[in-house]
Formats: C-alpha cells, structure tokens, sequence
C-alpha cells in the first residue's frame, strides 16, 4: 500500500517535532530578554508559531522557534515594520527554481543592507555625541560648579554636537536665570554686543571663583 508511507513520514515528522519543542514561551522570552507577552504579540501577528499547542493552550516551542525569533527581534532592532518581516519571511512564496529564490533573495537582502548601513551611521554618530558630551563635562567644568544651576553647564559648552546634547538637557525655560533677563532682552543685548547673556555671565562667575 503505496499510501502508507506517505502517512508515516508524516506522522513520524509530527512525533519529532513534538519530542523536539521542549521550550515554552517562557523560555523564549527569558532566552531573548523579553516577555511573554511579547513572543504572543509575534504569535498574534503570524510571525511565530508553536511547534505543539496542547488541548490546555499550552505551548511549546523548538530551538529553531527560539532562532526565528531572535531573527524577527534583530529585523525589529533595524527598523523593520511587521508587513516588511513578514515580507522577508515569505520570500520563498512563489519561486520555483532555485534561480528564481536567488534573485529575490539578493534583491530584498541588499535593500535590508542599506537599511542597516544608514542605520549604524545615524547610531556612530549619537555614540560619537554621547561620548563628546561625557567628555565636555567632565573636563571643561570645575568642581565649584557642582551646585550651580545647570544652565551655567549649557553656557561653557562649546560647539558641536555634543553642546546640542547638553543644552537640551541642561537648559530650562523655567530656570531662576532665564527669569531673571526675558529671552528677547538677550537676543538684544548681544546683538547690540552688550557682552554675553545673564546665563552665561552666571556661568563664568561660576567659573571664575574656582
């Protein structure tokens, strides 16, 4: 009975894959530090799915569950919407020949290349920000300015990109500093070359008796 066999491969495919999922979403979850609740948000959206879901709704998963995973997190981390990974995903639909697969394959991969290369540079570059930032602060500032308002930290900085890093963190509308002389009263001054700002006169008074 030629018919059998066919059954048997599948049954005993089945029986593999189920002494195979050994991992539950909690692994899943621990292995890739997320939470359940995000390995079901994946399963909801059709990108993963459980090797064995029993008659009680647990589920179990197996190691290459665990690596799709991984792989849909990391495409997350580049920037991929749901509809792109589920794109990358169905690749293979539709191709007959290998030739066809390698096209595509090489079509969808360069694409998610530069993705990524626009990506790590926009990340090299607020790294680089970061870094000059730290470095401003802890160089350029005496230690008399440890209870100074941290405007007086926006005032010293110098250009770059790191004063945008710290201006914006350390300036406040709100600030005793900026009550004290309203914003137009500044932009005038200095453009009538009156001298520096009130903020920046705090910050080298500050500076000064160091």
């Amino acid at each position: 009975m030629h018919y059998q066999e066919p059954l048997r491969r599948a049954l005993a495919g089945v029986t593999e894959t189920s002494v195979n999922a050994e991992l539950s979403s909690g692994d899943l979850a621990r292995a890739t530090g997320n939470t359940v609740r995000t390995v079901r948000f994946y399963e909801e959206q059709g990108l993963l799915k459980p090797a064995v879901l029993s008659g009680g709704g647990h589920r179990r998963y197996t190691q290459e569950d665990l690596e799709r995973l991984r792989l849909i997190l990391d495409l997350r981390e580049l920037g991929l919407s749901i509809c792109d990974i589920r794109a990358f995903f169905d690749l293979r639909s539709g191709c007959d020949t290998v030739a066809e697969f390698a096209v595509r394959f090489r079509e969808v991969l360069l694409r998610h290349l530069e993705r990524a290369e626009a990506r790590l540079d926009q990340l090299r570059r607020v790294r680089r920000e970061l870094r000059e930032a730290l470095g401003n602060i802890q160089q350029s500032l005496p230690q008399s300015l440890a209870e100074a308002c941290p405007c007086a930290v926006a005032a010293v900085t110098g250009p770059g990109g790191s004063a945008r890093i710290v201006k914006l963190l350390a300036e406040a509308p709100t600030c005793c500093h900026h009550r004290d002389v309203p914003a137009e009263d500044e932009a005038g001054s200095e453009a009538d070359g009156a001298g520096p700002s009130s903020t920046s006169r705090v910050a080298e008074g500050s500076l000064g008796r160091s």
